[in-house]
């Protein structure tokens, strides 16, 4: 697979929800010669969406506008399907490069006898795409996050960074 304003500081528990607006513009997923994914903004698109901050990982699923946040950075399932991690200011540094209409979902998967990914899919059209992360055995990958460095990671592997 190619691959706030927020509020600054981190999400003070996992169950703790902040709504924002975010202007985004929207892009294509452009992937570098080092592998490292890139969103590049279209000209003049922008949406602004109503977005819900559920901690700085998740294990589970992530819905349409909910995001991981850390400090000045936030990884969000925007509404077209992509997932994106973005800077305080708006700026994309890595998109997943999958699209679907508004009805997609993340969902971490992992455990001990499977390397941990995030998949995307769409109610309307099924699977969208897979971001593998990994395990360091013993331990294993038990979430994807957002440190306050600005580095996305599922498991033990970084899949993008600001």
């Amino acid at each position: 697979m190619r691959g706030k304003k927020i509020n600054e500081g981190k999400c003070a528990m996992p169950t703790m929800k902040r709504v924002w607006t975010a202007v985004v513009a929207t892009g294509a997923a452009v992937v570098s010669a080092s592998g490292v994914a890139a969103a590049q903004p279209s000209t003049g698109q922008t949406y602004t969406s109503a977005v819900t901050c559920i901690g700085t990982s998740f294990s589970g699923k992530l819905a349409t506008n909910q995001a991981i946040c850390n400090s000045g950075y936030y990884l969000l399932l925007q509404d077209n399907g992509d997932l994106v991690l973005r800077r305080s200011n708006g700026s994309a540094c890595y998109a997943s490069g999958t699209r679907a209409p508004g009805d997609a979902t993340a969902t971490f998967h992992g455990g001990f006898d499977v390397q941990p990914y995030v998949q995307i899919d769409s109610v309307s059209q099924g699977f969208r795409g897979r971001i593998w992360g990994a395990n360091r055995l013993p331990a294993v990958g038990t979430n994807a996050s957002v440190n306050n460095k600005g580095e996305f990671w599922i498991g033990y592997r970084k899949i993008g960074y600001c």
